[in-house]
């Protein structure tokens, strides 16, 4: 096995707890139809976005930057009842931002402390992102700037896992060798394509608690 310098990691399911049945329960709560969110996956539409659930192809859109969160939130809006607004609709959207732990935040920073390179790569959208770096990304000592050398987010970027292009994207700005870098994600497919590519790949079962010491533990 090639000595990994650099440590890649998702961040639904591997760093963030997620909450699908939020999103469900607000909906519910706020009188919103959830399937304007999540519709049944078909041929023209494998990209896959919260824990595998099938986007629709406006957020799958949405996902890669080529649609934009007013025009996101517009679009849904235009499909609700009287009353709803836009406030509302993000406040539902947002339902599934669980919790990070602060246990793995001092993990990654222990991981630089010795050494390592960290990065994130993740397949997410701008709403979900900017409320993410508001809950957990805003506090000294814990901003992106400080935990990760890189941060790869789809809507930036205008890729997505498992797209091979997101993971040579991703080793081209790190500037190590694929086989350097260790990448982590809750979703297989994607751990899949990350070791076509070249990278090590290693899978995490969220059913495990302590699944990402033990991936580091093995690899590290």
């Amino acid at each position: 096995m090639n000595y990994i310098t650099d440590i890649i990691f998702d961040l639904g399911g591997v760093l963030l707890d997620l909450n699908m049945e939020g999103i469900g329960e607000a909906c519910k709560r706020l009188g919103i139809n959830p399937e304007l969110f999540f519709v049944k996956t078909d041929a023209e539409n494998t990209s896959t976005v919260c824990q595998g659930i099938s986007a629709s192809k406006v957020i799958t859109a949405y996902q890669v930057g080529n649609v934009t969160s007013e025009e996101f939130l517009s679009l849904v809006l235009s499909h609700c009842g009287e009353g709803i607004t836009k406030e509302n609709i993000m406040e539902a959207w947002d339902a599934c931002i669980g919790l990070i732990p602060k246990w793995r935040l001092d993990l990654i920073k222990a991981l630089r402390s010795k050494g390592y390179h960290t990065h994130l790569l993740s397949n997410t959208n701008d709403l979900h992102w900017e409320e993410i770096k508001r809950r957990f990304f805003m506090e000294e000592g814990y901003t992106c700037q400080d935990l990760f050398d890189h941060v790869f987010v789809s809507h930036e970027v205008h890729l997505a896992k498992p797209d091979s292009e997101i993971y040579h994207h991703a080793v081209r700005e790190i500037g190590r060798l694929a086989e350097q870098c260790l990448f982590i994600d809750d979703t297989l497919l994607n751990v899949e394509a990350a070791n076509r590519e070249g990278l090590q790949g290693a899978w995490l079962d969220i059913q495990q608690p302590d699944a990402l010491k033990i991936i580091l533990a093995k690899y590290l």
